[in-house]
């Protein structure tokens, strides 16, 4: 039987469903995530460059495919589908790691995985954006992060339970698709947005004829976004360029002297910072406006980079990923509803695609970079390069948005 769920405002059916969908398969995915850097560099030997290839591409393939399934989401009126298809093709990535750990089976299940996310995460975001009242996207938008952050607390506390228990990698992946299947369970129930079925229905009653849409569809569509979203794209590409990868970041702990056994442990300090102030960064974008957000998500980004170019001990550490964790969540909430808001009202899914999609290509760039730095001058060369990269990124962000940044800061003040 399907979950029957009645929901006061201000969180929706919807919503609640998605943050209990995100919550569950976050557990799957982070049951995983701390320990396949290490499995990588040291059970399968892999060079920390082959890492980055890797990494790269796994991280890219979300963004590059969201476009193409955002677009196609806002011509068809279709969002259910695609956030369904995006969920069970992630779950079918973890089947494919179960199945062996070969480096071909783990890249297949990581692109899977990574392909997945792309293929729901704009149709789902465009109607999380529908389900809620334009002054309460903020809090939408945290309140999902907040669920998914909690899951990648659970599942991190999992592994490191199951590891302390003696289960092999291969065990702990089994595991996660259970999870995995709940996630898709939860979405059975949820509806399409009202304003798919409007859209679709002309004003006589008749229901318009939907075709497949073409290139030059497409082209047409691209022309209707303005000049701040192009700018924004811009910016957001220099950011992405020195987003490095985080499994650079395990690494370099592990140059700093700390044990591996702590590891897991970093990532739920990222986790729980990013869980925490999900819901009030999204309140703060309401309140403030979500140009704000961007800036300081940049700026946080950036100083955690420097952070990582001197090292320090434990404490420090941990501090780092503390900024880490609060700079996601500045970045998650504040990206999604800025992308939003700039796009136009009947285009918000495929805003966003073009977003992710080309900063998509942009990451699997700055892997690659990322990892042949670290060949030739160490952790500290790819640090570097992130730092400046992302502080560059900062200051344009503030050239090109100072009026909108400005009056949240004065409105911040006159609070």
């Amino acid at each position: 039987m399907l979950p029957s769920l009645r929901v006061p405002k201000p969180i929706s059916r919807t919503l609640l469903l998605f943050g209990i969908t995100s919550f569950l398969a976050d557990i799957a995915g982070d049951m995983l995530f701390p320990i396949l850097p290490m499995y990588f560099t040291m059970e399968l030997g892999l060079s920390v460059g082959l890492l980055g290839v890797i990494e790269g591409i796994a991280d890219g393939t979300a963004n590059l495919v969201q476009v193409w399934f955002g677009w196609i989401s806002d011509r068809l009126k279709k969002r259910k589908f695609f956030i369904v298809l995006g969920y069970v093709v992630a779950a079918l990535g973890k089947f494919f790691l179960a199945l062996g750990g070969s480096v071909f089976m783990i890249f297949l299940a990581r692109f899977f995985d990574r392909g997945g996310k792309g293929i729901r995460t704009t149709p789902r975001d465009a109607m999380l954006a529908e389900s809620i009242e334009k002054e309460r996207r903020g809090f939408a938008f945290g309140f999902h992060r907040t669920m998914d952050t909690a899951g990648a607390i659970v599942g991190n506390a999992l592994v490191i339970w199951l590891l302390s228990m003696q289960f092999s990698l291969n065990s702990i992946v089994w595991l996660s698709l259970i999870p995995a299947g709940l996630a898709i369970f939860f979405l059975l129930p949820v509806r399409e947005p009202t304003i798919a079925a409007i859209e679709a229905t002309p004003a006589n009653g008749l229901k318009k004829k939907v075709s497949m849409p073409s290139w030059s569809d497409f082209t047409s569509d691209r022309k209707k976004f303005g000049s701040e979203f192009w700018r924004f794209i811009f910016v957001s590409v220099l950011f992405h360029l020195g987003k490095i990868s985080y499994a650079f970041l395990l690494l370099r702990v592990v140059d700093f002297g700390i044990g591996i056994e702590a590891i897991p442990y970093l990532y739920i300090v990222f986790n729980i910072v990013q869980t925490v102030f999900s819901i009030p960064v999204g309140k703060l974008a309401d309140g403030f406006g979500k140009a704000i957000l961007v800036f300081i998500s940049f700026a946080l980004f950036s100083l955690m980079s420097a952070g990582f170019i001197i090292g320090g001990d434990s404490i420090f550490t941990v501090g780092l990923f503390a900024i880490y964790g609060l700079s996601f969540a500045f970045i998650e909430v504040g990206i999604r509803a800025f992308a939003v808001e700039l796009s136009p009202h009947h285009l918000k899914a495929t805003g966003m695609g073009i977003f992710f999609t080309v900063t998509g290509l942009t990451v699997i760039l700055a892997s690659w970079i990322g990892g042949a730095l670290w060949e030739l001058g160490g952790g500290a060369a790819t640090f570097w390069y992130s730092a400046i990269t992302t502080g560059l990124a900062t200051v344009m962000f503030f050239v090109f948005f100072r009026e909108r940044i400005i009056g949240a800061f004065q409105r911040l003040r006159l609070k």
